[in-house]
Order: C-alpha cells, then sequence, then structure tokens
C-alpha cells in the first residue's frame, strides 16, 4: 500500500521538499495536480523519483464525455506522463448513447498515450457523474476509479453503502478530514477528528493500491502519520 500527501497539501513546496515532507513521515508517494501552478512542477516529476517516492496519480482537469475535450488532443495535454496514473472527472450523462461513443474515444486515446503501466482513474467529485453511473462506465471503458472520501460524501447520501457499491473497481483513495454530517457545507479539518467514520469507508475497499490526503487545514504531516497506522 502506498501512502502519502496530495501536492494540493502543501502546493507552495517545490518537488524535493514535498518528498522530504512525505518520507519525514512515514509515507511513499504523492498524488501531483497538473497545471495548478503547485511548485512541484518546477522540478517535475523526475525529482520525486530521485528522490524514491513513487506518484499515486497525476491530476487532471479532462472531464470524460464533455466535448471540450476531444479525443484528439487528449495526447498532448501538459503534464501526461506516460506510465503514470492519470485522474480525470467523468461528466454526467457520459455513459448515454448520444455520449458513450465519445466517453470510449477518449478513454481509449488516455490508454494508448499512457501504455500498458499507467491507469486511467476517474474521481468521485460533487457535479459529475453519479455512483451508479461510475460503475456503469467502469464495466462499459475498463476504467478504475479514485475514491475522493469528501466527493463520494457529497454526491451519496449513504458513502460507506456507496463505497462499498463501487469496491470492485476502486484503486486508489484521496482522503479528507471534514464534517461527515454537513458534506456539502464543510471546511477541512484534521482527520483524526474523523477517523472512525474514515476508516470504516476505507475498510470496504479491497483493492486500494495507494491512499493520499489533501488537507488545507495544515495537518497534512499529522494526517499522514495517522494513515501509516491503519495498515
Amino acid at each position: 500500500m502506498l501512502t502519502g500527501l496530495s501536492s494540493g497539501t502543501a502546493p507552495d513546496l517545490s518537488a524535493i521538499e514535498l518528498a522530504d515532507l512525505v518520507l519525514r513521515n512515514g509515507g511513499t508517494a504523492v498524488d501531483l495536480r497538473v497545471g495548478k501552478g503547485h511548485r512541484w512542477e518546477e522540478q517535475g516529476t523526475p525529482a520525486f523519483r530521485d528522490a524514491g517516492v513513487d506518484i499515486a496519480f497525476l491530476g487532471t482537469g479532462i472531464v470524460l464525455g464533455d466535448p471540450a475535450y476531444s479525443p484528439a488532443s487528449l495526447g498532448t495535454i501538459a503534464g501526461i506522463v506516460p506510465g503514470l496514473p492519470v485522474k480525470v472527472f467523468a461528466r454526467a450523462g457520459c455513459t448515454r448513447p448520444e455520449a458513450l461513443d465519445l466517453t470510449q474515444r477518449q478513454v481509449s486515446v488516455l490508454a494508448a498515450h499512457l501504455g500498458s503501466s499507467g491507469r486511467v482513474l476517474v474521481e468521485t467529485h460533487r457535479g459529475y457523474a453519479p455512483v451508479g453511473e461510475l460503475r456503469r462506465l467502469s464495466r462499459l471503458t475498463g476504467i478504475r476509479l479514485l475514491l475522493d472520501t469528501l466527493g463520494l460524501a457529497q454526491i451519496a447520501g449513504r458513502p460507506s453503502a456507496a463505497a462499498a457499491q463501487l469496491a470492485d473497481v476502486v484503486s486508489a483513495a484521496q482522503i479528507k478530514g471534514f464534517d461527515w454530517n454537513s458534506p456539502l457545507e464543510t471546511r477541512h479539518c484534521a482527520l483524526a477528528s474523523v477517523a472512525d467514520r474514515t476508516q470504516e469507508l476505507l475498510a470496504r475497499l479491497p483493492h486500494l493500491a495507494s491512499v493520499t490526503v489533501e488537507t488545507r487545514a495544515g495537518s497534512g504531516a499529522e494526517d499522514l502519520r495517522l494513515i501509516n497506522n491503519w495498515w
């Protein structure tokens, strides 16, 4: 199991500094937001490899099923690195008959560009495809899911039940501390304050390859040390 931090937790750190923060707190990986002005991009992905830190995925703004992302353009989007997993979103309705061909072509182009060791991960996120459609998307295209705990809580009334429904197609998680009782109106908080609910949900996901923490509560190092005790 890879554990680590998102660059969204420490956007002002360089790649070397972020790698050091992860390693000092027992982690082994990062997830990286692309094109958001995070300082890691100054040194790029090789800096993490040189430091001995894995990259769980590269987070892009690509939206499956959205005509704005034509298949012909996807292989040249800045930040995509062959061999590394790429996180995308999925538009609500992306599996409807009128959109499915576009969605399938987008997935095919991304998969070909990433190569056999890369993977397309679709994030559970507010404003995008609901739980049932995400499962259908995986069945139709073979993509896997990145389960964002806050994102799932915002699109599913019973997030633990939804996690169980998606369990066989989830291969990565990005976790956040937040108010589980009011996920639509919440601020980030230390993960320790909601550890039980978070662990309960993660226990429903048997195929996780990586778990990373994204927080704006200033608790990234503390949160990472905590999750390292869960496995």
